[in-house]
């Protein structure tokens, strides 16, 4: 297997074009959604990253049903949604470059064969095209001399069954330090019976070492929270639908307990 390290300038440039889509905001301009796991697209040149098609469309690529919700509560809300639209087998956004499963080189025991042994010049390379144009688009619209974004939440989606333990949560929130929108988000999420909503369980963002929302929040003191939902719960139009008019009135009154 060939290694890439480089590539023509006007390649490069495309393939970080397409890293990122970016939805603006009018009415509620200061509600950023990032949802850095809805997209399965990997850059043509890496091909399937050596695996075959059918696993890219799984769970261990993409968060299913997430890049879907964040688009609905972004149309409800008029908010701002910022999507990465390549496979976390090729770089997930919310690991740190230096954490092993930014480009892992397994799925549970099922090697990612384009994975293994990367060389630092690849690693550069993945991070200039996948990385860089989505902290680019986020860092806009929340630092600079007059930022437009109050918060940010990041949305993601998961499977029923972590390892061996089944989650009877089916919207979890996470958190770290900052409570300033988790806590009025969890407690606007309380108030509706539909879906049943808590802390995120087995694990946390206060546990761990993500890259999303400690540098999009915790670093730049920007207010912040994960959000996650069962992926059986947006497996259709209807059911997205129906968790969207429950987690956008959430998300708004989160953002508006932050005036």
């Amino acid at each position: 297997m060939g290694r890439i390290e480089n590539l023509p300038a006007e390649d490069l440039a495309r393939y970080a074009r397409e890293a990122v889509s970016v939805r603006i905001g009018r009415r509620n301009a200061g509600i950023v959604l990032l949802c850095e796991h809805g997209g399965f697209r990997i850059p043509a040149p890496w091909g399937t990253l050596g695996m075959p098609e059918s696993f890219t469309g799984t769970h261990y690529a993409y968060d299913l049903g997430s890049r879907n919700l964040t688009l609905k509560i972004a149309e409800m809300l008029d908010a701002t949604a910022i999507m990465s639209n390549y496979s976390r087998l090729f770089l997930d956004y919310n690991r740190k470059s230096y954490d092993p499963s930014c480009m892992r080189p397994d799925m549970g025991g099922i090697p990612v064969p384009y994975n293994e042994q990367i060389s630092e010049g690849e690693r550069e390379l993945r991070e200039r095209i996948a990385r860089h144009p989505v902290e680019a688009a986020v860092a806009d619209r929340l630092e600079g001399a007059a930022p437009v974004g109050k918060g940010i939440i990041s949305i993601h989606s998961f499977s029923h069954v972590w390892e061996t333990m089944y989650r009877d949560c089916e919207i979890g929130v996470m958190w770290k330090n900052d409570t300033r929108l988790k806590t009025p988000l969890m407690a606007a999420l309380a108030q509706q019976n539909s879906f049943a909503s808590a802390e995120n369980e087995p694990y946390s963002f206060a546990e761990s070492d993500w890259f999303t929302l400690d540098r999009h929040g915790l670093s730049v003191g920007i207010p912040n929270a994960y959000i996650e939902i069962r992926n059986d719960l947006l497996s259709n139009e209807q059911r997205t639908h129906k968790m969207a008019e429950i987690l956008a009135p959430a998300i708004e009154a989160a953002f508006r307990a932050l005036d």
